[in-house]
């Protein structure tokens, strides 16, 4: 155990994470001491690419929440891969409302009852037993006293689930895709990444990083190999942990900016992959 401690501990003072280990420790279940964690999501199945998705997860026993969408398991062949995750002892659902806007996010999010009417239609659909959710297309968080808005439009209807007793996840990083669907970077780059913004401290709570993934970029069978890769690579860092969406800490250090400053956009850390989304102090506070 001292052995382990001390490699731990070594591990971040080298990476520059020492200072996250309170963090770390914050939580509804005791984390293992001085491990940051990663949490592996996905969003918009069933679609084509769920069935990789549940055979990647499966061999490697990770955990990991999908956030679903009613609509899209309307089909028998959809309806199957949905039925696939809800069997799948390493994976749980999550609510990701039943149309998905139908791809029209202003006019959805004018809406807020309407919104509310979404999810809780998808609850009922798919049987859904937590109210966990991600709002489509939109990074939002609400639990606990937390709450968070990249795009200020979601804002109402967020806060209209919360008070129907939702809790709403963000996420960290976004492993991106083509418009055709495949995945942009390669599992090394999105590992390399995800060890480096744990490291800067780029996540909402300090230690704490949710992935980002689409059910449909795992369609190809060089984009599924790159799923496989990147679940070993995580599963064999022994740096890190991966829970579940749902043990995710409902606390977290409060943001203070100083007297007379207003929150700015700093450049997010390059890893290889050629995108540059700013990050915001105001949900990765510095």
């Amino acid at each position: 155990m001292k052995n382990e401690r001390r490699r731990v501990l070594k591990w971040a003072a080298v990476s520059g994470v020492a200072w996250l280990l309170a963090g770390c420790k914050q939580g509804p279940r005791p984390p293992v001491p001085g491990k940051p964690t990663v949490y592996l999501t996905t969003d918009d199945g069933p679609l084509r690419g769920s069935e990789y998705i549940d055979a990647a997860v499966r061999e490697y026993e990770v955990p990991m929440t999908a956030f679903v969408v009613g609509k899209h398991a309307r089909t028998l062949a959809f309806r199957a891969r949905l039925e696939a995750y809800r069997n799948n002892p390493h994976i749980r659902l999550g609510n990701h409302s039943y149309t998905h806007a139908d791809g029209h996010y202003l006019d959805y999010y004018r809406h807020p009852q309407r919104v509310l009417r979404d999810f809780e239609h998808n609850q009922r659909a798919l049987g859904l037993s937590e109210k966990i959710g991600r709002l489509p297309g939109r990074d939002s968080w609400r639990f606990g006293s937390r709450a968070y808005d990249a795009d200020p439009t979601a804002r109402a209807a967020a806060d209209l689930l919360a008070r129907n007793g939702y809790r709403l996840y963000g996420w960290d990083l976004e492993w991106t895709h083509t418009q055709s669907g495949a995945p942009i970077g390669s599992a090394e780059q999105i590992h390399q990444k995800i060890i480096h913004q744990l490291a800067k401290g780029h996540c909402f709570t300090p230690g704490h990083l949710v992935l980002l993934m689409h059910d449909q970029m795992f369609r190809s069978r060089a984009a599924v190999a790159e799923l496989y890769r990147l679940l070993s690579l995580l599963k064999e860092d022994q740096a890190i942990r991966l829970r579940y969406i749902d043990d995710y800490p409902l606390t977290a250090p409060p943001l203070v900016l100083k007297k007379g400053t207003a929150p700015r956009l700093i450049k997010a850390p390059v890893t290889g992959i050629g995108e540059s989304t700013p990050v915001d102090p105001l949900k990765f506070g510095r």
